[in-house]
C-alpha cells in the first residue's frame, strides 16, 4: 500500500516533467505518447500554453485528491473493517506537499513574495483567503504529525473538518463557471467529509 500512495502521489510529477520537456522529447517517446493520448484522458505531447496556471491547478487537483485519499481510511475500516490507518499520514503529507506547491506558485511566482500584494489578493477575491485558511490548517497538521506531537496535539488534527470546507469552498469560486465536472468533484470531497464524521 505504501508503494502504491508514493506512485500515485508522484505522478503528477511525472506529467509535469513530461509536459515541460516535450521540446525536448525525441521523436520515439513523442509517438508513444500519442499512442497513449488515445487511451488516457490527459494531454502528453503540448507544452502548457500558460505553465503557470498549469502548475497551480496541477498542484491544487493533487493536494485535493490527495487530501480526499486521507478522508477515506476512516470509512474504509469502518464500513469495511480493514484497517489502512497507518498509511493515512503518509498520504496526508503529500497533500500538504502539493499543497505547499500550490502556495509557493501563487507568492513566489505570480505574486513574487510582494506580501502587500498577497495581502491585496485575499481580500479582494475571497477564494484565496478560503485557500490560504486551509493552507494553514494543513501546515499546522503537517507540522503536527509525528509520532510524539500527534499524540500532544490529535484534536488539532479534527481541523481536516474545516480544511475540506475551505477546500470546497476556494475550489468552487476559483472558477468563473462552475461545471457538472467542478460539482462532482467537490461532491466527492463533501461525501468522503460525511463519512469521515460518522461515529462507529
Amino acid at each position: 500500500m505504501r508503494f502504491i500512495i508514493w506512485f500515485g502521489a508522484l505522478l503528477p510529477i511525472v506529467y509535469a516533467l513530461i509536459r515541460f520537456s516535450v521540446e525536448i522529447q525525441p521523436e520515439w517517446i513523442r509517438e508513444s505518447f500519442i499512442f497513449i493520448e488515445q487511451f488516457v484522458p490527459f494531454t502528453l505531447t503540448k507544452f502548457p500554453t500558460d505553465p503557470l496556471k498549469f502548475s497551480t491547478d496541477l498542484s491544487g487537483d493533487s493536494a485535493f485528491w490527495l487530501l480526499a485519499l486521507t478522508l477515506t481510511f476512516t470509512p474504509v475500516r469502518v464500513f469495511l473493517k480493514l484497517n489502512l490507518i497507518r498509511y493515512r499520514r503518509l498520504a496526508g503529507l503529500f497533500s500538504f506537499f502539493y499543497a505547499l506547491m500550490h502556495a509557493l506558485l501563487f507568492i513566489g511566482i505570480d505574486q513574487e513574495f510582494n506580501v502587500h500584494g498577497v495581502i491585496h489578493e485575499a481580500v479582494t477575491k475571497p477564494f484565496i483567503a478560503f485557500g490560504m485558511g486551509a493552507f494553514i490548517i494543513m501546515l499546522t497538521m503537517a507540522l503536527t504529525s509525528t509520532k510524539k506531537l500527534f499524540g500532544l496535539f490529535h484534536s488539532w488534527h479534527k481541523m481536516v473538518y474545516i480544511a475540506a470546507v475551505l477546500i470546497v469552498v476556494h475550489y468552487l469560486m476559483s472558477h468563473k463557471t462552475v461545471t457538472w465536472d467542478n460539482l462532482s468533484m467537490a461532491g466527492v470531497l463533501i461525501f468522503l467529509l460525511v463519512l469521515r464524521l460518522i461515529k462507529r
